[in-house]
């Protein structure tokens, strides 16, 4: 291989590796279940409750919840429920005998990767196995497909950055580069956009396998192809195939359109682009979270492909304009640097509205791992911008004036090199990134635990926040259809620490029919039995108990 083809790979395989930079998908986190986590449960439960901090979908293959006794014995009903789009339930066996059962869950996270966990509930008491069996019958996604998964939706987002930031260093950064030199971008732009296609169409049923624990054989089944496709993940990446199998004829048609007809190829270019762009938000989180949340995402995609992919295609070109690189430079570089001053600032707005989303508190920065590893991101980005604003000072006038002397130019290389090596970092830390849980799930995980209390027909939400040893908050929500309630009080009593029973009286709170308790100090980490008592009228007294868990201190 040439010294020339060897810096082209190099290169493309850096931009590619770029590609991952803005690819910060959170799984949907696991906050509440029903029965609670270990909790020990007087009667036989009618069904099992997850309860997720957004939005999740059913994965095509065996049940999505399955519950099993202690000999391993299936205890569900394979019935399926939907309260709501966070909600997922399955009915249970009736009568169930003393012991522990072990719930195993797998299911479609909004950001349409699969998630899967464990938990035990015990009725009466704890069985001989009181851990459950979790290890024999929650089966994981085999490592060949993972593997397989993952790099496919890597390579798939790496074309997509590379496609729509390649369309917009074509029609403004690159516009005065030579036909020769046009014709192999076009080229290079087509071929991009179908490697964009292939991985598309490749991960609908890639991701019902990682989702339903299959094989690659069974991945490429008609059920789980049809199965993906209902999905919005599934609409999605047919949607981005298509607009990609259009981008590669746009692209090339440019190989051989001159004057006005290329002029109109590249506006067809340029909404294909913009449409690509859009995709990632749509099939990922963001589409759970509200407009806001899509805004951001949108804007965070569109800055990262005209920042890496323009970037990738402006140093491809020089590399291959030969002699005419620098007299190319002096073009180029300069427009290129008005697209990349734009896309860093638009990044960096996204990217804070996005942190605040994703975390919400300043405790969450250093509380948790998706926090901290924001905190190194942002200190890799510091020094990035900083290089990028010496060059757009000093280098890029220079350049742009055509007086640049072969040391200054040798300098602009080099500290493009240390950009590029910067980055590197900054993809090592968000590939750990994009598998962290989003810190205000985690931090619900280590917060407020949630429960549902039968009040005698009426159905009563319970949460302890932050659910530690300490002065915790209970809040109660009750129905207020059919009249307000006029006192409701709340006892904890820790049975296994004979501590017990202690009462607090809830004051009503803004929202109607939420009762809250100020203050109520648990001593112990344990399983607290609330007692809930709530008077309407003179004589009707509705009363119910619930299991909490009470956690140490985090």
């Amino acid at each position: 291989m040439s010294s020339r083809a060897r810096r082209v790979v190099a290169v493309t395989a850096t931009a590619i590796g770029l590609a991952a930079t803005p690819l910060a998908w959170c799984h949907s986190v696991l906050i509440a279940t029903e029965p609670v986590n270990d909790a020990i449960v007087d009667e036989s439960p009618a069904r099992v409750l997850l309860r997720f901090n957004e939005g999740v979908d059913l994965p095509p293959g065996d049940p999505a919840i399955q519950v099993f006794d202690g000999s391993g014995e299936q205890v569900d009903r394979r019935e399926i429920g939907r309260p709501s789009a966070r909600e997922v339930t399955v009915e249970l066996e009736e009568g169930l005998d003393r012991g522990t059962y072990t719930v195993a869950w797998r299911l479609i996270s909004a950001d349409s990767d699969p998630i899967s966990g464990a938990f035990v509930f015990h009725v009466q008491e704890p069985g001989p196995q009181p851990a459950g069996i979790a290890a024999q019958v929650l089966e994981g996604t085999p490592k060949h497909v993972s593997a397989l998964y993952t790099g496919g939706r890597f390579f798939e987002f790496a074309f997509l950055l590379l496609s729509a930031g390649g369309v917009g260093a074509l029609v403004y950064a690159l516009r005065s580069a030579d036909e020769r030199l046009h014709r192999r971008l076009y080229g290079l732009l087509a071929a991009c956009a179908a490697g964009l296609a292939a991985f598309a169409l490749l991960g609908v049923p890639l991701q019902g396998a990682a989702a339903g624990g299959l094989g690659v054989r069974e991945a490429f089944g008609w059920e789980v192809v049809s199965s993906v496709a209902e999905t919005r993940y599934g609409t999605v990446e047919f949607i981005r195939a298509g607009l990609a199998v259009a981008l590669v004829a746009v692209a090339l048609g440019l190989r051989r359109a001159l004057g006005r007809s290329r002029e109109t190829l590249h506006a067809a270019a340029a909404v294909l682009a913009a449409g690509l762009v859009l995709t990632p938000s749509f099939a990922g989180h963001a589409s759970v979270e509200g407009p806001v949340a899509i805004a951001a995402d949108v804007a965070h995609v569109l800055a990262a492909a005209t920042w890496v992919g323009g970037l990738a295609f402006v140093v491809i070109a020089l590399v291959l304009a030969l002699e005419e690189r620098w007299p190319l430079a002096t073009r180029s570089v300069p427009r290129f640097s008005t697209m990349a001053v734009l896309s860093v600032a638009l990044l960096l707005g996204a990217g804070t509205v996005n942190g605040y989303l994703q975390i919400g508190t300043w405790r969450g920065l250093w509380d948790t791992e998706y926090g901290l590893l924001l905190l190194a991101k942002v200190a890799l980005v510091v020094p990035l911008l900083a290089l990028g604003a010496f060059n757009n000072r000093y280098a890029v006038p220079r350049l742009r004036a055509g007086v640049a002397q072969p040391r200054e130019r040798r300098r602009f290389l080099q500290a493009a090199g240390v950009e590029l090596a910067i980055m590197v970092a900054i993809v090592g830390v968000t590939a750990v990134l994009v598998n962290a849980p989003p810190a205000k799930g985690e931090l619900e995980m280590h917060g407020p635990t949630t429960a549902v209390i039968d009040l005698a027909g009426v159905e009563a939400h319970v949460s302890v926040e932050p659910a530690e040893i300490g002065r915790n908050t209970i809040h109660v929500q009750l129905p207020h259809e059919d009249g307000d309630f006029d006192a409701v009080t709340v006892a904890a009593r820790l049975a296994s620490r004979g501590i017990g029973p202690l009462e607090f009286e809830a004051k009503r709170a803004e929202h109607p029919g939420e009762w809250r308790v100020e203050g109520a100090d648990f001593g112990l980490a344990g399983d607290w039995q609330l007692r809930i008592e709530a008077r309407r009228g003179e004589f009707d007294l509705l009363t119910g108990t619930t299991s909490i868990r009470i956690r140490e201190e985090t």
